[in-house]
């Protein structure tokens, strides 16, 4: 369940993820590369990559767009900068296999992020979402997570 939320957070640690059963070091391996060519994208440091894994706020403008970048990689947020819920409902589903109460969860992490109001500048709209993840997750007792 607490892998659950890294999905939903950061679009998430997971995206490699197909309709086939989800396989952990593939997705790693598929979010190093995203996170590689997001960086270089937006010019984000070492330190951004840092704050990203370790689910601390983005310390920086570069960091925040990674973010970004990272929700667009994995189709959580549109090209408009707003929250795509279905998609991320989807990563959910496949990461935890369909579970019902797991997609419960997920289910009402992503309906309190989906209705917030998000700024229209889209590095700070995902810092918004990253923001509202990760107190949903405390909210649901998830916040001590790894991925």
């Amino acid at each position: 369940m607490a892998k659950l939320v890294l999905i939903v957070a950061f679009c998430i640690l997971n995206a490699a993820v197909s309709k086939a059963a989800f396989n952990k070091e593939e997705a790693i391996k598929n979010f190093m590369t995203n996170v590689e060519e997001c960086r270089g994208e937006v010019g984000a440091a070492a330190s951004d990559i840092e704050d990203l894994i370790k689910k601390a706020p983005a310390a920086s403008k570069e960091g925040k767009c990674l973010r970004s970048c990272m929700m667009k990689k994995y189709g959580v947020m549109d090209d408009g900068g707003k929250f795509v819920k279905s998609v991320a409902l989807e990563h959910a589903s496949t990461f935890t296999d369909g579970d019902a109460e797991k997609m419960k969860t997920a289910n009402e992490i992503t309906d309190a992020c989906a209705g917030i109001a998000e700024p229209d500048d889209q590095c700070e709209a995902a810092e918004v979402y990253s923001k509202c993840f990760m107190e949903q997750a405390k909210a649901h007792g998830l916040d001590k997570f790894e991925f």
